[in-house]
């Protein structure tokens, strides 16, 4: 389980986007193979190049989760000391 900490005044809270970034990778990686089986950007004249973007993307939501999930959590204030502080810590 993942958490977000504030550095300034301690608080934690649970680190969902993590899971909601795995599960959009996932699928994103899903996504572009099934497009690719079925033909859903055929006539386009980029069907290949689509899919091969929409995987490449998935990967990286799934590679970079962590790194995602710190970039997010530092752009919000904290409930308690209105900080933006933080730092992702792992249990």
């Amino acid at each position: 389980m993942a958490y977000v900490e504030c550095k300034s005044c301690g608080l934690k809270e649970e680190a969902n986007k993590t899971f909601f970034l795995k599960v959009l990778g996932g699928g994103a990686v899903g996504g572009g193979f099934w497009a690719w089986v079925t033909y859903f950007f055929a006539g386009t004249g980029f069907a290949f190049v689509i899919c091969v973007a929409i995987v490449t993307g998935g990967v990286a939501l799934l590679a970079f989760s962590d790194e995602i999930t710190k970039w997010l959590a530092e752009r919000y204030d904290c409930p308690s000391c209105k900080k933006r502080n933080w730092r992702l810590v792992k249990d």
